[in-house]
Parts: C-alpha cells; sequence; structure tokens
C-alpha cells in the first residue's frame, strides 16, 4: 500500500514538471510573432521580416530582400503590436523605402491596422506601390466576425490623378507620402486622414489634409471634412487650382 502512494506520488511530480515545461513554452510560443512586410511595384518586391513582442515598439533601418529586377533598397520600419482583442492584433505602423536621394523616398506610409496571424492584409495601396503586412504566429481561439474597412480617396489635378486606399480603424490617423519625378520636376503628395467613430445613422466624419507639389509649384495644399458612409457613395470636396478631392468608404 505504501509502495502504491509512492510511485502514483512520484508520477505526479513526473507530470507536473513535464506539464510546467510544456506550458512554459506553449506560452512563450503564444508571445514569439513575427511581422512580414512587403512592399509591392508590379513585377518587383521588398520585403522584411522581424521578431515583435507584444507591447514593443520595434525599429529597424537597413537592407530589405529584393524580388524581381528592382534595384537594392533600405526599408525603414517602426512597428508596435498590441494585445489581442478577439483574436485580432491591433499594429501601428510606419514603413519607408529609400529612393535614389534620400530625401525623395518612393513612398512613407503610417497607420493602425487589425491582423489575423496567418492572414495577410493589404494595408495601403497608393502611386503603384502596395504594402502587405502579415502577422505569422499561432492564431488562438476564434476571431470576431468584422469585415475589412477601406478608404478610397484621389485628388485630382487637372488630367493627373492621385489614388490611394487605407485599411482603416476609426479614430487612428492615416498618412502617405510619395515622392516621383525627375529632379527639376520631383514630385511630392502627401495625405492625411482621420475618420471618426460611425454616429447614430452610421455615416462618419472623415477629416483629410493634401499637398501637390511639381517642382517649385503647389498645386494643393488645404484641409477639409467630408461625411462619409460606409458602403455609400463617393464625396467630392474642391481641393485647390483645378483640384478635386474624393473619398469612398468600402465595407
Amino acid at each position: 500500500m505504501i509502495r502504491h502512494m509512492f510511485t502514483t506520488d512520484k508520477r505526479f511530480k513526473i507530470l507536473f514538471l513535464f506539464c510546467l515545461m510544456f506550458c512554459s513554452a506553449g506560452a512563450a510560443g503564444a508571445e514569439g510573432w513575427t511581422l512580414k512586410i512587403k512592399a509591392v511595384s508590379g513585377r518587383v518586391s521588398y520585403s522584411y521580416t522581424q521578431k515583435i513582442p507584444l507591447g514593443e515598439q520595434i525599429n529597424y533601418v537597413g537592407k530589405a530582400q529584393v524580388r524581381g529586377l528592382g534595384t537594392a533598397r533600405e526599408i525603414t520600419v517602426n512597428s508596435l503590436l498590441n494585445r489581442p482583442e478577439d483574436g485580432l492584433f491591433r499594429l501601428d505602423y510606419q514603413v519607408e523605402l529609400s529612393g535614389e536621394q534620400q530625401a525623395r523616398p518612393p513612398f512613407q506610409f503610417a497607420g493602425k491596422v487589425l491582423l489575423r496571424p496567418g492572414k495577410p492584409v493589404l494595408a495601403v495601396e497608393a502611386a503603384g506601390w502596395k504594402l502587405i503586412l502579415e502577422l505569422q504566429g499561432t492564431a488562438e481561439g476564434k476571431a470576431r466576425k468584422k469585415g475589412t474597412a477601406t478608404l478610397e480617396i484621389s485628388l485630382k489635378c487637372g488630367r493627373a490623378s492621385y489614388p490611394a486606399s487605407f485599411v482603416y480603424l476609426p479614430d487612428e490617423q492615416y498618412s502617405a507620402v510619395l515622392f516621383s519625378g525627375s529632379d527639376e520636376e520631383a514630385r511630392k503628395f502627401m495625405v492625411g486622414l482621420l475618420p471618426d467613430s460611425p454616429a447614430v445613422d452610421g455615416t462618419f466624419l472623415l477629416q483629410y489634409t493634401l499637398l501637390l507639389r511639381e517642382g517649385g509649384d503647389t498645386l494643393a495644399d488645404n484641409q477639409g471634412k467630408l461625411i462619409l458612409e460606409p458602403g455609400g457613395e463617393k464625396r467630392t470636396a474642391a481641393a485647390g487650382r483645378d483640384c478635386v478631392f474624393s473619398a469612398k468608404a468600402l465595407q
């Protein structure tokens, strides 16, 4: 009888230690997230992958992995992964890709997006560039059923058009700064967006700022507000000399 009790107690201790080791490893694994960032333009892509702990800002400046016939570029990443809610993680991001001239990167994107592990999200699309974000790791539980909301905007000045789209969250800021053209005809387009929380009827106020310069000429430099309805019609507003700004909210 005493021998049986001793054997049972010994097995209990072994099982306890076994569970302790693997439960701890599982908890650590749940914290071991990896963020994959990919910038795509046509058949050329630039990517960077980094470990990203919860609640800690990660900063990186260095070479990006290139695929296709693109030139080597550096990528700058500032990111913060927040603790999950209902199976979704909010990522705060700032991403910049270097250009031939340091002061004129092809793009600078900033915003916040909800990520589900293992599911890439096309976070921003502008000037032929696509920014794709993916959180890699093991998803826990079921994510809440929530469709991706997207803001589509465009600045048209004469025959030229500058479209962009952002996957967005209410009450968060989004921005894009884009450079193109040669030294004498360098073009800078900047847009900043702040979508407010929806009202009772589902509409929300979109606050925006715009800047468009070509060489030393400023074509648009103003700010304004538009009332949008998710899934509703596109809204427009005058935005400077021969320029019109439009915005639409997609569900």
